[in-house]
Order: C-alpha cells, then structure tokens, then sequence
C-alpha cells in the first residue's frame, strides 16, 4: 500500500531539489529532434523545469499539468516563456493535431489509465516524436533502494519496459525506440539519481522531495531510511550497492521512449 501525495501542497517544495536533468535533457534533445519552428506538448510537466529548458532549446513549449499547485508555480517561474494550463494527460483539453510534438517526463508512474495517456498524446500530435521517460520494473529491480524498501519490487505503477511500448504500439505508433537514462548528475532530484549519491540519504531535504519516499507508509519509510544511514556510517552501504552494479548496467536508471508514427 502507498500514500497518496498532495500534488498542490509538493509543488510549494518541488523545486527546492528540483530541476532539468542534463543526463536526461541530452537524449530527450537527440530524440525530439531540431527545434526551430515546431510546437512541443510538455504533459505532466509538473513545475516547468524541462518546459523551460526546451523553451530555451527553440522549442514553441505548452505545458499542462493536472495539479493547480503545479500549474501556478510554472506560471510564477516561466510567464511570457511558455504557454501553462490545467490539463489531465488521460483527458487532453487540445483539437487533434495541435502540436508537432510531445513528451512526457517522469510522468507515466502517476498515470491509472496508461492507454488513455498515450492515446491522447497521439491524438494531440502530428508527426512526433512523443517521448517519454520513466522507470520501469527493470530499472527499479536495479535500484539498491530495493534492498531496503523491497516493496517497490511489488507495486504496480512500475510495468514491465515491453507494457509501455505495447501501449505506444496498439495506439498506432509504427516505431518505438528505446535507450536507458544513467545519470551522473542529481539535478532533478528523483530518487533514481539520488541513489548515485549517497550521501543524500544522510537528511529528509533531498529524499523525502521523492515521490518514491513521498507515497511510502510512515514506519516503512522512517525504518528503510535508518537502516540506509546505519550501513552508510558502517560501510556496508558500499556493498549492497555494488551488487546493484551489473543491472545498472544492463536497464538504467529508467527508458527513454520515442514513439512516432
């Protein structure tokens, strides 16, 4: 069982350890493609740090986002930058084709309907690429955290890589290409990068601004995150991660996903 997070109250704190990724924002570029001249749908986008950043790249950027929490601290950040409304991914509020593009980051773990998600993006593009990045079951089956939180091996917002591109292809996408995220950086402050970094385990400030603490039960939480500090001070942290290593290697820290046409 998880606990439900209050998207409204996040988006106060969100952006204290929050922000575009350079491991993550370097493949979305080489998969979207060039900029200049082509509108890009940020969906799901949360408080607009990759709606900025490809707003800078030259991209024409709408975000949308379900939370009025998220929206009006996107609007605080980037008004005149990009365009921001309140919007569910499962049920766009956009006529067909209104975008060349779009992308939906860390998004499709929080989503019931992932069919309904990815037939609406397909609905809202013309010629895509949509692209999306998440963690799979694979890629959470290679997370150290596992070992202290084995849970998160049994719940079910994590599927399977193949679930998600048999979803992009039953809603018409041709081609479906995949790569695996492996950060060196911890800039947008999940807890797929911050596993990297150990010693952000040591205080709340970074890891309890996930949602993978975030929608953990109190004592589960509170006991992982002592056992985590006492094998840090002890050393054995060190081993338990190394044994992570090779599945790393082979799944990432999460898919990237580009679906066109």
């Amino acid at each position: 069982m998880t606990t439900a997070i209050d998207y409204n109250a996040w988006a106060q704190k969100y952006d204290r350890t929050r922000g575009a990724s350079p491991s993550v924002l370097r493949p979305l570029l080489e998969a979207l493609g060039p900029a200049a001249g082509r509108s890009l749908l940020d969906i799901g986008g949360g408080t607009g740090n990759y709606a900025a950043a490809l707003a800078d790249a030259g991209f024409a950027v709408t975000h949308c986002d379900p939370s009025v929490g998220m929206v009006r601290r996107t609007l605080s950040k980037l008004e005149g930058r990009v365009d921001t409304v309140i919007a569910d991914g499962q049920r766009l509020s956009f006529r067909d084709e209104s975008f060349d593009c779009a992308i939906a980051i860390k998004v499709l773990n929080h989503v019931a309907d992932r069919r309904a998600f990815v037939r609406e993006a397909r609905r809202v593009t013309r010629s895509g690429p949509l692209v999306l990045v998440h963690a799979t079951k694979e890629s959470i089956a290679s997370n150290w955290i596992c070992h202290y939180v084995p849970s998160l091996l049994e719940q079910e917002r994590f599927e399977p890589e193949s679930e998600t591109i048999d979803a992009l292809r039953a809603t018409g996408y041709s081609s479906v290409d995949t790569s695996h995220i492996r950060y060196t950086d911890m800039a947008d402050g999940s807890a797929q990068a911050l596993k990297h970094f150990p010693e952000t385990f040591l205080t709340d400030a970074h890891i309890m601004n996930t949602s993978l603490f975030s929608r953990l039960p109190r004592d589960e939480r509170e006991s992982a995150l002592a056992k985590i500090r006492r094998d840090r001070a002890s050393g054995r942290l060190s081993e338990v991660i190394a044994r992570y290593e090779s599945l790393v290697g082979r799944y990432g820290d999460g898919t990237l996903f580009v679906a066109k046409p």
